[in-house]
């Protein structure tokens, strides 16, 4: 069987197929190809030697602002290809009113995969001085419906933040229930099945108030974040209706923004074995790719294995878990035969460099992530010049 390209020789990491070998990798027809003992007549167009290397699937984002033509804290997300980034979910960043929009625009045209949450205030997250509004009295239910049964197939879920200044402190948990609610009704009356995503940094409530009123498959997004109401005490006990939502099934993501994480509370919830099922970046235009908050997804990796996780692990939060939270297991997040061919090759370099959280604590990390080609849809998308020649 001729193949149109053969990854050669680098160290395959798939947690989703047990995979963390040398092996080859075989692409053909935007797919990952099962030779079955072809591989000696499989006449490749292309053959990419990743001796060395690190081979990969295509790395998803789940935590992203990506509205870059509506909203003034968006990058634009084809960028994100030059990190080994195949796929993202923007978090919110387009309301009821602005969905569409953000959809024809943006989703519709770019080379990396996208779904996104809706937020539950019409107009989205335009601004950071523009701060959103999310009293209930405000939600426009009968065109959030519309939005949605137009992009059934997109919309993953509701977004609302829930911090000081932007809730009531005395009702902000009320907010998020309202918004539960509606999830449930939503998904009654159209067959759906939302999630909720709350961004939970400095929020009225303690961090277990909020898991308490999520349901199994929604999203505590920023859960190492450390500006207020922490899921992990001081004395590293992690809050027990934190526990209880983890053990019904409520996903808890890092979402790794600048101000949406704390070096102490990321150390402290790890050393009490609570690790993250998702990791993600919490991509704005301000912060992007700017030291030492840098914040693409290669180097968010790179801080977590200073953090003492092994590399399967946090592959697995950045590939399989949330292909299967966006209802694409199976299609991206993995190097099985029949999966689209979304790669990442990486080189792995020993260097010390520094990343520092919201109030400038500091790791020192030994390793750097290093892109060196990302191959959307089985073409390649970026190639580093010193790559592949």
């Amino acid at each position: 069987m001729k193949v149109d390209y053969i990854i050669r020789g680098g160290r395959v990491v798939d947690p989703s197929a047990g995979i963390d070998e040398i092996r080859d990798i075989y692409i053909k027809n935007m797919r990952i190809a099962d030779l079955k003992g072809e591989a000696a007549e499989c006449n490749p167009d292309c053959i990419i030697d990743a001796s060395g290397k690190l081979v990969t699937p295509g790395l998803i984002d789940f935590h992203t602002h990506l509205f870059h033509e509506g909203s003034s804290i968006c990058i634009h997300p084809d960028m994100m290809i030059a990190q080994g980034t195949t796929s993202a979910v923007d978090a919110g960043s387009a309301g009821t009113s602005t969905y569409e929009a953000f959809y024809k625009s943006v989703i519709a045209q770019s080379q990396v995969r996208i779904k996104g949450f809706l937020t539950v205030y019409g107009g989205g997250q335009l601004d950071p001085k523009l701060c959103e509004d999310f009293n209930p009295a405000l939600y426009n239910v009968e065109k959030m419906e519309r939005v949605i049964e137009a992009n059934r197939d997109n919309i993953l879920g509701l977004k609302i933040r829930l911090s000081k200044g932007v809730v009531p402190d005395e009702t902000g948990a009320d907010y998020l229930r309202t918004v539960v609610k509606l999830a449930d009704e939503l998904n009654a009356r159209l067959g759906t099945s939302l999630r909720v995503c709350v961004h939970t940094t400095n929020s009225p409530v303690t961090a277990g108030e909020l898991a308490d009123c999520l349901r199994p498959g929604d999203i505590f997004c920023h859960c190492f974040q450390g500006a207020g109401n922490p899921i992990v005490a001081e004395d590293g006990t992690i809050d027990p209706l934190v526990l209880k939502a983890r053990e019904r099934g409520v996903i808890f993501d890092a979402a790794n923004g600048k101000g949406n994480f704390g070096l102490k509370a990321a150390k402290r919830a790890l050393a009490a074995g609570f690790l993250p099922d998702v990791i993600s970046t919490d991509l704005t235009v301000d912060k992007f790719n700017m030291p030492p908050y840098a914040k693409n997804l290669p180097l968010v990796i790179s801080k977590y294995l200073a953090l003492g996780l092994d590399f399967n692990t946090i592959i697995r939060a950045v590939t399989e878990t949330p292909a299967r939270l966006m209802g694409l297991e199976g299609q991206i997040g993995t190097l099985k035969a029949g999966a689209i061919a979304d790669i990442a090759i990486f080189d792995l370099k020993d260097r010390e460099y520094v990343q520092k959280d919201f109030c400038d604590d500091e790791i020192v990390c030994s390793q750097i992530l290093v892109p060196q080609l990302t191959m959307a849809a089985g073409e390649i998308q970026y190639c580093q010049s010193d790559f592949y020649l």
